[in-house]
């Protein structure tokens, strides 16, 4: 029988968060490469900096926090061996390692893009006005008794992660994968931890007896195990290896409502931030953490998700989750500054001669990435450098948008002049959008095509709990998608991408969701949503 290699720690990083976080030999080469230290100038919340001053940690230390939250989990669950720690640590390490400068507010930019350039584009009020009223109709349309006939409505209900999420070409997720494949630096830190025994199998020892290109093999393998838990991919066919036991909990170690993401960014945020949102008694959570093998019909899947006497802390995750979202995430200066932002951007795309990198530019610099630095260069600077560089004469930039530029420039957001916050379920919520005169002026300003006409800009934000739904609506929504769809989908195979998706409860029957756990809030709270509609002043 061939020994895996224990998780011993060579080096140490000091974490305001975790405190001390240890890197195994393997993971402190990793470390040292450019292509990971590019994310210390990578903000974790974009722009959110300028309006939460403190908020100046980057996507380098919580991709070190994901890597030990994600073994502390594993640990906590008392099944994984040292291989199977080391693939989920890794996992963890590279999880970011293809995000955007400024974090998700360029990413939206260049899922935007992506297909969208060279077309005709409205003005910045009439994108926004036709986004925030197309959002508010969205909720107005909802109904929670649809018939057969309601095809259109049916064909957007909630169904599971898998089936909805089809990762798109330029997600960080698929970006980060992107990275790590062409990364030649990472693959042979990953040939040199197999040659040491870091991925040893029972009846297989990498450390002896193997030829060079075999273990290149394996590391290629690794590298695809390592993508496949980094974007969620429910499709992805574990083969030989050393970690098939328990592949599909592992997945959701990195990608659920559970996950050591959440875990780490929610602690992280309202740390650095200064804001309490997001907190909660991560010790007890850990304690909690268990993992269960559960079949529906054919279908078989380990479930991870936290005891029934841990659904009390569970509840508060999710509950400061929803808080942190709706303060920080989405405070009335952080929203219109990543708005202004991704409006700046899609124009410099569009503006020849600026050479902001276009999606395809993206691609092209990373399989570059060994050959010369620009995708080195590709981060936070890299923006405001470009951004500094705009002339209102010579690029002929709109007045509108230049308004943006020189806000940006200043560091400043946009003035708001009222909004209205309003929380419920999705009944109060339609009732709320019928009877409130700001909802009204909105949708029928956009019916006028009046948006021109406003030195305003309006922008609508919506935050939901949890994305879930009860178990009896879920399977309300499945039959009756089924009922008017001629391919019709496997109900055991959907309800297992539930389980591991959402947050789960564990206890002597089957797994259930916290959502129908009989000890949650979250069956009363689940379709709470904080819909946030604002006006700012646009000083053209």
């Amino acid at each position: 029988m061939a020994d895996t290699k224990d998780i011993v720690f060579v080096n140490f990083i000091l974490d305001n968060v975790h405190g001390f976080i240890g890197l195994t030999k393997i993971e402190d080469q990793i470390e040292r490469l450019p292509i990971f230290k590019r994310l210390q100038d990578i903000s974790q919340l974009g722009l959110v900096k300028r309006i939460f001053p403190g908020a100046l940690h980057n996507r380098y230390i919580h991709s070190l926090g994901v890597m030990h939250v994600i073994d502390q989990m594993a640990l906590h669950l008392k099944k994984f061996n040292s291989a199977e720690r080391q693939l989920l640590r890794l996992a963890g390490m590279l999880h970011d390692l293809g995000h955007y400068p400024l974090s998700h507010d360029l990413e939206q930019v260049y899922e935007i893009a992506d297909g969208a350039l060279e077309s005709e584009m409205l003005s910045v009020r009439e994108s926004l006005l036709g986004e925030t009223s197309k959002s508010i109709q969205k909720i107005t349309k909802i109904v929670n008794d649809l018939s057969p006939e309601d095809k259109e409505l049916v064909d957007k209900m909630e169904k599971p992660k898998k089936e909805l999420v089809k990762k798109k070409k330029f997600h960080h997720e698929s970006i980060t994968a992107y990275v790590i494949k062409h990364s030649n630096s990472i693959k042979n830190a990953i040939v040199a931890g197999i040659k040491e025994g870091y991925f040893n199998e029972e009846d297989c020892d990498w450390t002896s007896e193997k030829s060079e290109q075999q273990i290149i093999n394996f590391a290629e393998k690794i590298v695809a195990d390592i993508c496949a838990l980094i974007q969620g991919d429910g499709d992805y066919v574990y083969t030989e290896g050393a970690f098939p036991r328990y592949f599909t909990a592992m997945m959701q170690l990195l990608h659920s409502e559970l996950d050591a993401d959440r875990i780490d960014y929610l602690l992280r945020d309202a740390t650095f931030s200064g804001a309490s949102y997001g907190t909660f008694d991560v010790g007890i959570l850990m304690q909690n953490l268990k993992m269960k093998e559960y079949s529906i019909g054919s279908k078989k899947a380990w479930i991870v998700g936290v005891r029934e006497k841990g659904v009390g802390c569970a509840d508060q995750y999710m509950v400061n989750r929803y808080l942190a979202y709706t303060q920080v995430i989405f405070h009335k200066y952080t929203s219109i500054i990543g708005k202004m932002l991704r409006e700046v951007v899609l124009w410099m795309m569009n503006l020849s001669g600026t050479d902001f990198y276009r999606p395809d530019d993206v691609l092209k610099i990373i399989r570059d990435q060994e050959k010369n630095k620009k995708y080195l260069a590709f981060t936070d600077s890299y923006f405001f450098g470009k951004l500094n560089g705009i002339r209102k004469e010579d690029d002929g930039c709109p007045d509108d948008l230049y308004c943006f530029v020189e806000q940006l420039r200043k560091y400043r957001a946009l003035e708001m002049e009222c909004e209205d916050i309003f929380s419920g379920n999705l009944v109060h919520q339609q009732e709320h959008i019928k009877t409130s005169e700001f909802y009204k002026h909105i949708l029928e300003l956009e019916q006028k095509d009046g948006a021109d006409n406003e030195k305003a800009i309006y922008l609508f934000n919506a935050k939901r709990i949890t994305n879930h739904v009860p178990i009896e609506q879920f399977r309300k929504n499945f039959d009756l998608y089924n009922s008017t769809h001629k391919e019709k989908l496997n109900y055991d195979e959907f309800q297992l991408d539930r389980l591991m998706d959402g947050l789960a409860v564990i206890g002597d029957a089957a797994p259930v969701l916290l959502i129908d756990a009989p000890g949650s809030m979250m069956r009363e709270m689940y379709d709470i949503q904080q819909l946030m509609l604002r006006k700012y002043d646009f000083p053209i």
